[in-house]
């Protein structure tokens, strides 16, 4: 995975600056998990000591916290945006440009669908995704920095959170993550065929109107956005297995079982509430980390097939045509 993404970056030539932008976005989500944590701790602390000026100096903290890290956000992301749509456009250019000096036997070799899906659909999956690698580094970055907290706070908590939260991973890898190249690859044929069986309907409409082709035609381009629907459903199947259906018993369970447990040690006098309040927050950068680095590596592995591609063909030995 990792080779052919530098592949693909070599062919653009901007790895270097996409790399960049990846590391100064990367600290975003654990940023806004720490604020809120020491937000809730020392305010907390400052209910319990009934200091409200202590209060109104976190709240302005707080206030004060959210507007920089808003704008250095949307300071980075303002730049990340054009600049990745503009790696879509180079890759989109540079793929045509190989197309182009392909033989017109290579060309004919494969459907014009075919060459569409690799041109429109293929290109826009390793930059313009919903969720992929910038989120993905983001969630890294957020699950080692707020287990290593949890773990100078109280490593029992620590543990307590990877005992739900390792099993919520394995499952997710089992049930989606490892089929999503296959299925993916899958799509991506039967969307290559659909467009080919839309591209029959539309210029052989005269001469399907004159032999009575037109139900023929239609039936064809109906079976294959069947197919292409059924590939669909089964990624987003996987994927629903895989994240969404085990969050009600790995997450809420787990917090259920940490206030449980917390609440002893609070009793006794070892723990404060301000300090489970912080926890609570490092517990949640853990599990909503490790949620995000799941539909990351969902979608990751899913685009793998169309970065394949890319790669494969632009790294195919052409033959130039003479003339």
């Amino acid at each position: 995975m990792i080779n052919e993404m530098k592949k693909l970056l070599k062919i653009t030539g901007s790895g270097l600056l996409f790399i960049i932008l990846l590391i100064l976005r990367s600290p975003v989500d654990l940023a806004m998990t720490a604020m809120h944590a020491e937000f809730l701790r020392h305010a907390f602390n400052a209910i319990e000591q009934n200091s409200t000026s202590r209060l109104y100096a976190v709240c302005i903290a707080f206030g004060i916290a959210s507007f920089c890290l808003f704008m250095y956000n949307g300071s980075v992301w303002s730049i990340y945006a054009p600049f990745t749509v503009g790696l879509e456009g180079k890759l989109r250019i540079k793929l045509f440009d190989k197309i182009s000096r392909f033989s017109y036997s290579a060309i004919e070799a494969v459907s014009h669908g075919e060459w569409l899906t690799r041109l429109n659909t293929d290109v826009q999956m390793p930059f313009n995704q919903p969720i992929h690698l910038p989120h993905a580094v983001n969630a890294i970055i957020r699950i080692i920095v707020s287990g290593a907290i949890l773990w100078i706070m109280n490593p029992p908590i620590l543990g307590l959170v990877m005992v739900f939260v390792i099993p919520h991973i394995v499952l997710s890898q089992v049930f989606a993550a490892r089929a999503m190249p296959r299925l993916n690859k899958e799509s991506l044929e039967a969307a290559a065929k659909n467009t080919d069986d839309l591209n029959a309907l539309i210029t052989c409409a005269e001469a399907a109107a004159l032999y009575d082709g037109q139900k023929y035609l239609m039936g064809k381009f109906e079976q294959s956005s069947l197919n292409l629907l059924r590939t669909k459903m089964r990624m987003v199947k996987r994927s629903a297995l895989g994240s969404t259906a085990a969050l009600p018993l790995f997450g809420m369970g787990g917090y259920l079982i940490l206030l449980i447990v917390s609440s002893a040690w609070i009793a006794e006098g070892s723990f404060t509430f301000g300090g489970l309040t912080a926890a609570f927050q490092y517990r949640g950068g853990v599990l909503l980390g490790s949620l995000m680095l799941i539909n990351c590596m969902i979608s990751i592995k899913a685009s793998m097939a169309g970065i394949g591609r890319i790669n494969e063909t632009m790294y195919q030995q052409t033959e130039e045509i003479n003339g």
